[in-house]
């Protein structure tokens, strides 16, 4: 391959930045369905706007933010960054107290990613990822539903909703209910969402993915394809094409 054939068109333009609350990578273009995930989405165009249909409405813009659990197609056809941030990541807490970005804002964010794409630097993401939880005061979260929420991220077994209540002190119908008012998604699907999260944790070059579904908690891989094909339009079969996708762990 001589050093002008251009690039695969599904290799990202950065290595994919993971940590607790989310992730971040940019890719050269992006075409996909609509598809529904729990994660808010904050997608930024580096040299042009972007198409963004969201529960049926084109918008057209350079930065569009998505909130959790909202049915959105992407469109690009030119570099475009993709952050998912959890509803209780407090980057997301703070967005959703802004009304939209506003033009100094939207300006950041491309400045910022720019720079990410030029360095694919972990402090860069990190900085990036801190600034935007610095835009707001982050909305409050109840501290029994951030605990609960930090329990569901530690280990493999993921915690029953009558575990998580009893340590909240709280019945299960108030929890369950608290849960949904306070984190914009059901229960059910947020913890269907941390093991999508838990499978990009695991994933690496190569790797089985019959092992990946099971060690991330899904039932089989049959399982982990349909709720990846719902929540992000894609299939770990495009991975394992031997698209070279780095996975870098944010250390907040």
């Amino acid at each position: 391959m001589d050093d002008n054939t251009p690039p695969l068109p599904d290799v990202p333009l950065t290595p994919l930045f993971l940590w607790q609350g989310g992730w971040l990578m940019v890719m050269p273009a992006i075409d996909n369905q609509p598809h529904q995930h729990v994660a808010a989405s904050l997608l930024v165009g580096l040299e042009q706007p972007i198409r963004v249909t969201v529960e049926g409405r084109l918008c057209q813009q350079r930065v569009v933010l998505v909130p959790p659990d909202v049915p959105q197609s992407l469109n690009s056809q030119g570099p475009v960054a993709v952050v998912h941030l959890d509803p209780d990541e407090p980057a997301w807490r703070a967005l959703s107290r802004l009304d939209g970005l506003d033009e100094q804002q939207q300006r950041w964010c491309g400045e910022q990613i720019t720079a990410l794409v030029q360095t694919g630097s972990e402090a860069q993401a990190r900085q990036f990822l801190h600034g935007l939880r610095d835009l707001a005061e982050p909305l409050p979260l109840d501290p029994r539903l951030a605990d609960a929420c930090s329990l569901m991220r530690l280990g493999e077994a993921m915690p029953s909703m009558d575990t998580l209540a009893e340590h909240a002190n709280l019945s299960a119908s108030r929890f369950r209910h608290l849960f949904r008012e306070q984190l914009g998604v059901s229960l059910k699907r947020y913890q269907l969402h941390l093991k999508c999260q838990r499978a990009l944790a695991l994933w690496r070059s190569g790797m089985n993915f019959t092992d990946l579904a099971v060690a991330a908690g899904f039932y089989d891989q049959p399982h982990l394809n349909r709720t990846l094909r719902a929540m992000f339009d894609a299939l770990p079969s495009r991975y394992a094409r031997g698209l070279p996708v780095q996975v870098v762990h944010l250390k907040e």
